[in-house]
Parts: C-alpha cells; sequence; structure tokens
C-alpha cells in the first residue's frame, strides 16, 4: 500500500516514434495512424477544444463546408467525389447536425407559441379594441337573431314533417358517425373508439397532439426518403451509368441545404423577398444538378421540378399516414 506509484505523464520514447502504433513520425501527426506527436498532460481547455474539433468541426472545416453548400450548389458533391474530402465536414455527420437542429427549434418554437408566449394581433391596442367592439356587435346581432321567431318556408316545413315520418334504422352510426369494416372486429372497435376519443377533444388539444405527432415523426420520414430523392436522381440520369451512391451522396447535400435554409426562415429576421424559400430551392437544385451532371439548363430546370413535385408528394403523403397511424393507434 505505501510503495510508491510513478507519475502520470506520456510515456517517454526514444527517438521521433509514434506512442500510439510505433511507426516512425518525424512530424505533426503520425503518417499511419494519425495521432498527433506532440503528447502533452490533458487540461479542461484541451478537452474543450477536442470536442469542439471532433463534433463541431470549428477548426475551419465547419466554415468551408457552409460556404460551399451555400453559395456553391452541388460543390460538394464534386469534392467528395474527386477525393477532396478532408477540408469538409463528412455529408452524412454535416445532414443529421443541421436536421437536429432545425426540428429542435421548430419544437421548442412550436411549444412556446402553443403555451401562449408567442402571440399575433395582441400587441396592438387599436387592434385589441377593434376586435372587442366587433365581437361585442356580433354579440348583440346574435342576440337579437335568437330572440326572433325562426321563419319557416312550406318546402322546409315539407322536409321537416319527412324526416319525422322516415323509419329509423336502430344499426345505423347516430349523427353520422363513422362506420369501419375491416374484417377484424376488435380492430375496428378500437378505430371507432378512439375516433370518438378525438372528436370529443378540444380543438386546441387535438392540434397539439397532431403537432407532436408531425415533430415526432417528420426526421424519420425525411431521412428515409432520401432513398427515394437519389432513385429519382438515378432513373433522370440513367444515361450517365452512374454509381447510387454517387445519386445519395447528393441528395444527403442538398438536404443538409435544405435544412439550413429551414432554420434561418425560424429567426426572426423579416425576409426581404416574400416567398423567398420558394424561389430558392428550384434555383439551387438546378445549379447544383448542372454542376454535378452537366446538361442544358432548360432540361435541368424542368427536371428540377418534376423531382420537386414527386418528392413532396411522397413526403406528404407519408407524413400524413404516419401522423393518422399515431394518432390512432398511440404508443
Amino acid at each position: 500500500m505505501n510503495a510508491e506509484h510513478p507519475p502520470l505523464g506520456p510515456e517517454p520514447v526514444d527517438g521521433p516514434y509514434c506512442r500510439n502504433c510505433g511507426a516512425v513520425a518525424d512530424i505533426h501527426y503520425c503518417p499511419v495512424c494519425g495521432q498527433e506527436t506532440a503528447i502533452e498532460m490533458p487540461t479542461v481547455g484541451h478537452f474543450l477544444s477536442e470536442l469542439a474539433e471532433q463534433t463541431l468541426a470549428l477548426q475551419g472545416q465547419l466554415w468551408t463546408t457552409l460556404l460551399s453548400l451555400l453559395f456553391r450548389p452541388g460543390q460538394l458533391t464534386v469534392d467528395y467525389i474527386a477525393g477532396r474530402r478532408q477540408r469538409y465536414v463528412r455529408p452524412l455527420r454535416l445532414y443529421l447536425a443541421l436536421s437536429i437542429v432545425f426540428f429542435a427549434i421548430l419544437g421548442f418554437t412550436a411549444s412556446l407559441s402553443r403555451d401562449g408566449f408567442f402571440t399575433i394581433g395582441e400587441r396592438n391596442p387599436a387592434s385589441q379594441a377593434a376586435s372587442q367592439a366587433a365581437a361585442e356587435t356580433t354579440d348583440g346581432v346574435n342576440a337579437d337573431a335568437a330572440q326572433a321567431p325562426p321563419a319557416t318556408t312550406p318546402i322546409e316545413a315539407a322536409g321537416d314533417a319527412r324526416q319525422e315520418e322516415a323509419p329509423v334504422d336502430p344499426d345505423a352510426e347516430p349523427n353520422g358517425g363513422l362506420t369501419v369494416d375491416t374484417g377484424f372486429p376488435a380492430l375496428d372497435a378500437r378505430i371507432k373508439a378512439r375516433v370518438e376519443a378525438l372528436k370529443a377533444l378540444p380543438s386546441e388539444e387535438l392540434s397539439a397532439k397532431v403537432t407532436d405527432a408531425i415533430f415526432s415523426y417528420a426526421p424519420i420520414v425525411i431521412f428515409f426518403t432520401l432513398p427515394l430523392f437519389a432513385l429519382l436522381l438515378g432513373i433522370g440520369y440513367l444515361r450517365r451509368r452512374l454509381n447510387y451512391a454517387v445519386h445519395l451522396l447528393f441528395a444527403v447535400n442538398y438536404h443538409s441545404f435544405l435544412f439550413f435554409l429551414l432554420l434561418l426562415e425560424q429567426l426572426p429576421i423579416p425576409s426581404p423577398v416574400p416567398g423567398l424559400l420558394a424561389l430558392t430551392i428550384p434555383a439551387y437544385l438546378t445549379i447544383a444538378l448542372r454542376r454535378v451532371y452537366g446538361g442544358g439548363w432548360g432540361g435541368t430546370a424542368f427536371f428540377s421540378f418534376l423531382v420537386l413535385i414527386v418528392h413532396m408528394i411522397v413526403v406528404a403523403l407519408v407524413m400524413s399516414v404516419s401522423t393518422l397511424l399515431t394518432l390512432a393507434f398511440p404508443l
């Protein structure tokens, strides 16, 4: 117990050798394993800088990647294929980071808006007074209309008489209720019970459930529709005989730009041009496709429009089905 322990520190080596793999390393980094050769005792600052370098790539890679992503459409794909990769953040890491940040901020702002932290049209006292006066006028008109006897025309009276004489079907659903027949009685009963429970919810709570379902499944849906986007590119450029991985790489980089653009839309900055997002996306995709795959401007622009339309329809359908299934069959 009283034996002396040697002090902790970097293991000494005799000569310019790597302490990790033992290879000859007379430069700043080992040419075999890539570990740095100048080894020092770790500090808190060292750990923090290493975290920033590994996860956020703050030592030049992130900014170089974002500049190329935003202002040189398709260049990240071209450079990756050409082998110029170390200067950029890897495509999948960039995509995952941007998508996570975007949906986190979107969910946070939506939660604040739903809880009443953000209000629209409530800041102006004049608009509040006008809304209150309009509400009082409407209430007065509704009260007068309620006191007046309802006017009934002969045609309406005849229709009421026919409704009173019509036989009532005991098996029919009351008030136009949902009729479900999947062939499985237990499943039918569960669907009907769930629909009735959703119909009984207040509109605010139902809206909150729909919003939560969308935020929960949107990242997953968009990620798993990436292969479809790449497949559309492969079909459009079938004559180029390219590997499917090239199209998938392009899809990942394009969606990284899309998430970054949508992230900027969440900032409280007024847009100088109305509908700027709707104009930027097809223009960016057209330029990126032409830089990576070549071709004329007219044909590339038309193909970009088709790809955007098909992909948006598929994402909307999958999102709708996912949301409905989440509401009908909650976990």
